[in-house]
């Protein structure tokens, strides 16, 4: 059976593995991952501090154990505050803190019991991991995946569940349980469950980091860097898909290719940050003209195409006035680069490939700048 001197050893060498961990991710820029990192550092101490109890002075054994394992408990708290961007009340979590260690010192020194050490400490934990499992709850809709969450708040709930049942079994049997370094079975057992908190949670958290940073990496993927629209690449993908699922239920489909006009005289006068400060207004345009199961993508340096599911000819002759004239800043105001657009639309032909479409929105676009632009242009049929 493991000793209590073994379960402290292996939590603090597991945290040393997390503090490992969190060390190579901070370079992520990821809110919490620094609380996360110091409640790691914070655990070990306080694990190597429960460990050698018998062998350090009291006050190092008893006080200042308990308040790093509690100040490492808040570090989690906190990192899974920051992490989802809820409020953090430092001073709140400093105060409990502070009265946890002061509970301490009261029955060790006014009132020597192990049983109401171990309730004020219980009390602490409980509340910090009701704490960490109600944000994270919270923020529940915030995660991509929703294993990392539920396993993180599976764990916050079992490790409470876990301390409250330590504070009732050392009520009912407090003459048996006199020392945390007892070799009893009921202290094995619950120092196993408690100690594996820091661990078990801040497994938690790194599946909650790694979520965000595959969604990050996807969206650097999958999405223009300065306009936000998607890429060529996501963009002939998400095509593709909509055309397969056209052509299942008979659906039509349109694509209109849009290029601004003149743009290159726009870079040439103004300056190329003229030029971003252009396209990055010219998307947020499009955004309050499209419907949300559009798709708006930058295929080019100033060419850009929305496909329009679910969208017959006329439909889409109407949507793309509508962009033109939302598009149409030849009369912009103040230190705004006037600006605009030349539109052409094509719709889905049978058997028509992506490639095959954009292709004759391109030729519709091209005639349009032909026929002296800031126009929509659809294909002949």
């Amino acid at each position: 059976m493991l000793s209590t001197l073994n379960v402290f050893l292996i939590s603090a060498f597991f945290c040393v593995v997390m503090l490992l961990v969190w060390c190579s991710l901070l370079r992520s820029g990821i809110r919490g991952v620094r609380e996360w990192s110091v409640a790691n550092g914070l655990g070990v101490v306080a694990f190597l501090l429960f460990a050698f109890g018998k062998s350090l002075p009291p006050l190092i054994a008893y006080e200042l154990a308990n308040a790093t394992y509690a100040a490492a408990s808040a570090s989690v708290l906190i990192g899974f505050q920051r992490f989802l961007g809820r409020e953090t009340s430092i001073k709140a979590v400093a105060a409990g803190i502070v009265l946890l260690t002061i509970a301490i010192a009261v029955f060790h020194y006014a009132l020597d019991s192990f049983m109401l050490r171990t309730q004020a400490v219980s009390t602490f934990q409980v509340a910090v991991c009701l704490a960490i499992g109600l944000t994270v709850f919270r923020a529940r809709q915030i995660s991509r995946s929703r294993y990392p969450t539920y396993f993180t708040l599976s764990m916050a709930l079992i490790v409470a569940l876990g301390h409250g049942a330590r504070g009732v079994v050392h009520v009912t049997n407090s003459s048996e349980l006199t020392s945390l370094l007892q070799p009893s079975m009921w202290n094995v057992v619950f120092l196993s469950l408690g100690t594996v908190m820091l661990p078990a949670l801040t497994l938690g958290a790194i599946m909650m980091v790694h979520d965000r940073m595959m969604a990050k990496a996807e969206h650097a993927a999958n999405r223009d860097f300065l306009t936000g629209a998607w890429s060529r690449r996501a963009f002939f993908e998400l095509a593709e898909r909509e055309l397969a699922r056209a052509r299942r239920g008979a659906h039509a489909i349109a694509l209109l290719a849009i290029d601004i006009d003149h743009f290159k005289s726009i870079n040439d006068t103004l300056g190329h940050q003229v030029g971003d400060e252009v396209l990055v207004d010219m998307a947020l345009r499009v955004e309050t003209v499209t419907r949300s199961i559009d798709y708006f993508s930058r295929v080019g340096g100033e060419e850009f195409a929305v496909l329009l599911p679910d969208t017959d000819r006329p439909a889409a002759l109407m949507i793309a006035e509508r962009l033109r004239a939302a598009l149409d800043r030849s009369k912009a105001g103040g230190q705004a680069a006037a600006y605009t657009v030349s539109i052409g639309v094509a719709t889905l032909r049978g058997t028509d490939s992506f490639r095959e479409l954009m292709r004759r929105a391109d030729a519709a676009l091209y005639q349009a700048k032909a026929m002296g632009r800031n126009r929509v242009i659809c294909e002949s049929i």
